[in-house]
């Protein structure tokens, strides 16, 4: 069964939201790679040469690339932030 959750991604270098739905089996690195080569404007400048981050934009806490989202406090409606 793929579940998935409603996240809110804000790219500010680039002054943009984003609202999707990721699953949650996947690692936090593999949803950085999937913005980057499915969003046109994610794959250009900044964040083409730049190893991109997750953080939540409600306490600023920096998500572990190797970690399964399932295994973090990322949950329907989650606010995130990539830098």
């Amino acid at each position: 069964m793929d579940f998935r959750v409603f996240v809110v991604i804000e790219a500010p270098i680039i002054d943009k939201k984003y609202e999707l739905f990721v699953p949650v089996d996947r690692r936090i690195h593999d949803l950085i790679s999937i913005l980057k080569s499915s969003i046109p404007e994610l794959s250009e400048e900044y964040y083409k040469n730049h190893e991109a981050n997750i953080y939540s934009k409600s306490t600023g806490k920096l998500y572990n690339l190797n970690l399964i989202i399932k295994n973090t406090d990322i949950k329907m409606g989650t606010r995130l932030v990539l830098i």
